[in-house]
């Protein structure tokens, strides 16, 4: 990943540890393919139990999250900022001066 966002140049790193809180992300998108996939698989191929389609169900399972684990960590990582870093649609725009002085800033001076 960038240090900096390519488009906007938000710092991407936030701080050290920030994105400890993805694999619970990860995780929920996880559980969310695996049901979505458990539903297909029962509507199109269905379940029985004098077959093993739940063995094969397991096994492409296995193989679409490890498939998509680039993708999940990205979604991850992108939701998991959205929930503390806030959209500026002036981001393009520099920030207006108000013409205050920090108070720390003048007491330096």
């Amino acid at each position: 990943m960038p240090e900096k966002c390519p488009v906007c140049g938000q710092q991407v790193e936030v701080e050290v540890g920030f994105y400890y809180g993805t694999g619970y992300v990860s995780y929920a998108l996880s559980i969310a393919i695996c049901v979505a996939s458990l539903i297909a698989w029962w509507l199109f191929i269905g379940f029985s139990i004098y077959d093993n389609s739940i063995y094969w169900w397991l096994g492409f399972n296995g193989i679409l999250l490890l498939s998509l684990q680039p993708v999940l960590m990205r979604w991850s990582r992108t939701i998991w900022m959205a929930f503390f870093v806030r959209y500026d649609e002036d981001w393009h725009q520099p920030p207006q001066s108000t013409g205050r002085v920090n108070a720390t800033f003048k007491n330096a001076i």
